[in-house]
């Protein structure tokens, strides 16, 4: 049995998506909901990123005396590689983040890797208008509506992964994935 301390919920907050973009934010809450990481980071080579921004709130101004994401490499290396499950929301893209900003994340032999996004897109059951017999992935806020989690700020990375952690334990709970 899978103690729920050895599961992880994360998200990151960037300066964009692209092969540039740098992690600002990066949160992790156990399976128990305590915070075992919660910090903003100085982009090593970024100093404006208006676009992202717009979204997430986080200025250059918040991260300026903030420590580099490599600063804190060894630390949240040992914190990812203690976990028996890594979840979150769209975590591919919070997986690509943490290598692109020089990460080393645990192999999928030694940690299980859980995405809400596509077991949920089956629960939501929205056909997807681009690849019939598909379902149309939905937002992390539509996630945690249907499940009835009414937390505000989102865009932080924090809240996030307190509503994609919600959103986790309603989906074990109505079996839409399995955590054993």
């Amino acid at each position: 049995m899978i103690k729920k301390e050895d599961i992880l919920v994360l998200d990151t907050e960037t300066t964009g998506f692209g092969p540039s973009a740098e992690i600002l934010q990066l949160s992790i809450v156990n399976g128990l909901g305590e915070i075992v990481m919660n910090e903003y980071f100085r982009p090593a080579r970024a100093t404006c990123w208006p676009g992202a921004e717009a979204v997430n709130h986080i200025s250059p101004a918040m991260v300026a005396g903030k420590p580099l994401i490599s600063e804190r490499k060894l630390g949240i290396e040992k914190i990812l590689h203690a976990a028996k499950i890594i979840s979150g929301y769209n975590l591919p893209y919070d997986q690509k983040m943490l290598i692109q900003n020089g990460i080393y994340i645990p192999s999928r032999s030694k940690v299980r890797y859980l995405d809400l996004m596509k077991p949920f897109a089956k629960t939501y059951g929205e056909p997807s208008s681009r690849y019939p017999g598909k379902y149309k992935y939905q937002k992390l806020i539509t996630c945690a509506k249907y499940y009835g989690y009414s937390e505000e700020g989102w865009h932080d990375s924090l809240a996030d992964t307190k509503a994609t952690l919600y959103c986790f334990w309603k989906m074990v709970e109505d079996g839409s994935i399995c955590i054993e």
